[in-house]
Order: C-alpha cells, then structure tokens, then sequence
C-alpha cells in the first residue's frame, strides 16, 4: 500500500540537503531491505572511506572517463574553458568552477555532478514511493557523508518517514553534536554507529580527527537505551592490529555494550577516485580471508564481547 506524500501547499521547507544517491534495495543498512539515503558532506577524512564522493560538502563534478564518447559538446558548453578534448575529454579541475553546464549536455553521463540538491518534500516523494518493498523489517537509512551533520534537515524528514510508519535506521560516524542531535535520534529505530578505531592517535592518523567526542557520544547513545548496532570496518593495516581491536573491546565492555558487528574491508571505493578531484590515494590492500577476520573477531570474544558478521 502507497504511503502518504506530505503536504507541500503554503509550508515553507526551511532547507535542502545534498544527496549523492538513494541506492534501492539495499539489505547491508540495517534489517530487511532499505532504501538507503547518501547525504554528501563529512567532517572525518578516513584513508579508506567507501564514498569519498560523498566526503565533500560542496557539489563536484564525476568523470566517468570509460563513457565519454569524445562528442565535444562538454568543451563548447564549459563557460570556464575547464574542459579540453583529445581522445578524451580532459578536466582542468583548477579551472572548473562547478557551474555543471557540461552535465546538461552530455550525452552519454560520463560528466555529472556528484549530488542532486532536495528539498524535503521530494526527498520524502522519493522515499515513499519504495514503500511497498520495505516488507515487515525493512524501511530507510540516513547515510553518507555524515547525515548527522544536517539536524535540520532531518528534523523534517523524520516526522514525514514516521508518519508513513517507516522504519528509520541512521548511519554515522558519531563525530556530531549531542544536544543537537540527541532528540533526532530518540525518534529514529536504529543507529548504526561505526567505530574506526579508539586509540587517540591512531584515529587521528586514519581520519583526521581526534575521536574524543565521538567516543562521548557513543556512551551517551548507549546511557540514553537508543537501539543501536555497534560496527567496525576491519581494514587490514590500518585498524586490526590485535592491540586496536583488544582497546576496542575493552572500550565497548566498560561502557556497557555487549557486541559488536565486524564489517570485511573491500576495494570497490578505489575505483571512485580516478573520477574525482581529491587528495585521498587507493589503498591497495587486500581484503581480509574470513579465516583472517574469524582471529580478529576472537580477540572481542576474548574479552566476552559478541562478534556478528
């Protein structure tokens, strides 16, 4: 059965998000099957982020180089001059200013902007229509970038989702603003809080935050009985040594949390970046063996933490 679009009329929507994608279908955020939402912008900076097209708060241009057709339509609308053409076309980033008239004008979606800008009535709209497939268990997650980092946002999102009794689960990384954001997440069904590492000088070296206030808040979430998963990204190198994982465990134990879901590190993310314009360099580690990430998950199961895959 449809849900109920909400009412636009004379209300004003007092903001818009950023939204690099909402990826259908998705059985990996949370229970069932979810509509999942990627708000673009994110104050941590992992090495190894899974959507570093999501990372910035400023729209940016995609390049999918393997579909450019070598048309040359992008090089007459550019008003920057950012675009030149050989076998392919070539982006001077310097020179681009993000005006995106060369998505309107490609015919093949090799250039396009990471992130459409919503409004919430739409965003709402779109979620809506996927009501019928969430089933008994499934319904939407807030992801990213940092969804967190848009409370006001949210804050009339939220209302919207619940009166159409959608299961709303959030994504974050927990580097927020308690008082802020404390209600929002009172009001939604799941957070789903990922943990990177504890020791302050390796979270630091990895996201380029101190992780103070991120683990104050993972102890609020757990003080305030907010239904939560707790879940750690195992990439090999950076975060599993069994020192990292042992303080982890320890961590969780003393504040009261009894488990922990363990998330395999894969690759996919590097192929991203040649289409983007940033800093961040592909890894080029493997995955963990599941035999590999079973010795991690005993070093939890050590200190009497539960480990689910």
């Amino acid at each position: 059965m449809k849900g109920r679009a909400p009412e636009t009329g004379n209300r004003k929507q007092e903001t818009t998000a950023l939204i690099c994608s909402i990826q259908r279908f998705s059985i990996h955020d949370g229970p069932g099957i979810r509509s999942t939402v990627f708000f673009k912008g994110c104050n941590l900076r992992c090495l190894w982020c899974q959507n570093p097209e999501a990372m910035k708060f400023e729209n940016e241009l995609v390049f999918s180089e393997e579909r450019c057709i070598s048309c040359g339509e992008c090089v007459k609308a550019c008003p920057n001059s950012a675009i030149s053409l050989n076998a392919r076309a070539s982006i001077n980033r310097e020179s681009c200013k993000g005006r995106f008239y060369c998505t309107l004008v490609c015919p093949s979606k090799a250039l396009e902007p990471a992130a459409r800008e919503y409004s919430v009535a739409e965003l709402a709209a779109e979620l809506i229509k996927d009501i019928d497939y969430y089933g008994p268990e499934g319904g939407v997650t807030l992801s990213g970038g940092e969804p967190m980092l848009k409370i006001l946002y949210i804050r009339e999102l939220l209302p919207v989702l619940k009166e159409n009794k959608m299961h709303v689960a959030v994504e974050t990384s927990g580097y927020f603003d308690w008082e802020k954001a404390e209600p929002l997440l009172k009001m939604v069904d799941l957070v789903l809080f990922d943990i990177k590492a504890v020791t302050p000088a390796l979270h630091k070296r990895l996201t380029g935050k101190d992780n103070t206030q991120i683990k104050n808040n993972l102890g609020n979430v757990i003080r305030a009985g907010i239904q939560r998963q707790i879940r750690m990204p195992v990439v090999p190198g950076m975060n599993d040594s069994d020192d990292e994982l042992e303080a982890v465990a320890l961590f969780l134990k003393n504040a009261g949390e009894p488990s922990i879901h363990l998330l395999p590190y894969h690759r996919m993310w590097e192929n991203k970046l040649k289409k983007l314009h940033d800093t961040i360099s592909p890894l080029d580690i493997p995955s963990l063996s599941e035999e590999a990430l079973e010795k991690k998950a005993a070093v939890f199961r050590k200190k009497g933490i539960e480990v689910i895959f």
